[in-house]
């Protein structure tokens, strides 16, 4: 597995791209800390099965949002200013 700095990345990406075809693994950094990881994707991946929809799009019309009883951003400030 090799590390590699975002600027690398960015840099020489069908490089790495191309190792990681060949089946190694990367490490992505953003200042020392390990931020994602590249990975080949699996043969299995690629076999997605569409679910077709139970009901027509138009069913959804008929969902009824959620009203909350709280202030949201009152509380997020309230919590902003704890810290």
């Amino acid at each position: 597995m090799k590390s590699v700095s975002v600027a690398e990345l960015k840099s020489k990406l069908s490089q790495y791209l191309a190792s990681v075809r060949s089946g190694k693994e990367i490490i992505v950094t953003s200042h020392r800390h390990s931020i994602a990881r590249i990975v080949p994707v699996e043969e299995s991946a690629t076999d997605l099965e569409i679910i077709p929809a139970r009901k027509p799009i138009s069913s959804l019309k008929q969902i009824k949002g959620v009203k909350l009883k709280v202030d949201l951003v009152a509380d997020l400030l309230a919590d902003r200013h704890k810290r």
